[in-house]
């Protein structure tokens, strides 16, 4: 194995999943003296070679985690000490410790202008970690199911998407309280009694509801989230982001483009880009338009008005 690994992206959850799995190649036992967590906000160069270039206890081989190493981004970032790039070059350029050293970065993409990113890139290994993709996030699930000795009906698994979304940190935290709860194999109902609907999907069956003149569904809905202690001016805001997607969505379809092409120019994952089309393609893009309109307004009423702003809110669904 290289023993200097750069794992980045932006699904932090499987990030640390795969530094935990290559440490755990590594090393033949995992224990705190042989697995040393650093953060490189807080560390020094200087510490970090140190920790590095020391034995480890009771054991014949060292992993170092390094956190937040946003020196391979071109983020601005503020730190808690002062950093030697050019002793950290040397180290990386030089090493012949057997550390094995891993680069945690919560960024899209390294900044490969830096010396130190060139070098990184040369010298050791690099993993990028995508966010998984609909077939993925469903292969995914049923493999954990199956590691269970369980099963998954294929309209239960289109049921826990519904509620979750394709966020992994969602999925696998309400796939891990539907294990515990079905007996043997899953269905639609053990779905519906257990697991949870995120906010995203939420926020998305809010704007089909008003699209649809769903009115009683809408405000019901809505008096949900703010029992569940949600802001009416941040519900307010994410409604506006959705059907901004949706006009968005609707308008380069009708361009002639695909859900591929959509997804990668707004920067949108392909599954929230699916099922924006698939209420858009209801609606016309003036409908669309007025909405968005009617969503500023309100949001101006929201910043001018001194009246209660559940009771504003709600006011606005039934008229929206």
């Amino acid at each position: 194995m290289n023993l200097i690994q750069v794992i980045y992206g932006t699904n932090a959850i499987r990030i640390e999943e795969k530094a935990g799995q290559l440490a755990k190649e590594y090393l033949d036992e995992v224990d705190e003296f042989s697995l040393v967590s650093l953060n490189y906000r807080e560390t020094s160069v200087e510490s970090i070679i140190e920790e590095a270039q020391t034995l480890p206890f009771l054991s014949d081989r060292k992993a170092i985690i390094l956190n937040d190493a946003f020196l391979l981004t071109g983020a601005k970032v503020k730190s808690d000490v002062e950093h030697n790039m050019d002793l950290f070059l040397d180290y990386i350029k030089n090493k012949n410790d057997d550390t094995l050293l891993i680069f945690k970065v919560f960024n899209e993409q390294l900044d490969k202008r830096k010396k130190i990113t060139k070098l990184i890139l040369k010298e050791g290994a690099v993993t990028e970690v995508k966010e998984m993709t609909e077939p993925e996030i469903k292969d995914f699930i049923r493999s954990q199911v199956e590691d269970e000795g369980m099963g998954i009906d294929e309209q239960a698994l289109g049921m826990f998407l519904e509620r979750t979304g394709i966020s992994y940190g969602n999925v696998r935290s309400e796939l891990g309280k539907l294990l515990l709860y079905a007996d043997g194999r899953i269905t639609e109902s053990d779905v519906a009694e257990v697991v949870s609907v995120s906010m995203e999907q939420n926020i998305f069956q809010l704007t089909e509801h008003v699209l649809n003149g769903r009115k009683e569904a809408a405000v019901h809905l809505v008096r949900q989230l703010i029992l569940q202690k949600n802001e009416p001016i941040q519900l307010l805001h994410l409604i506006i982001s959705q059907f901004r997607l949706l006009y968005q969505v609707k308008l380069l379809a009708n361009e002639g483009f695909a859900q591929d092409y959509i997804a990668k120019h707004l920067k949108v994952h392909p599954y929230r880009v699916k099922l924006a089309l698939r209420e858009a393609r209801k609606h016309r893009q003036d409908k669309l338009e007025e909405k968005m309109v009617m969503c500023r307004n309100m949001d101006y009423k929201f910043k001018s008005s001194y009246l209660d702003r559940e009771t504003l809110f709600e006011l606005f669904i039934l008229e929206i």
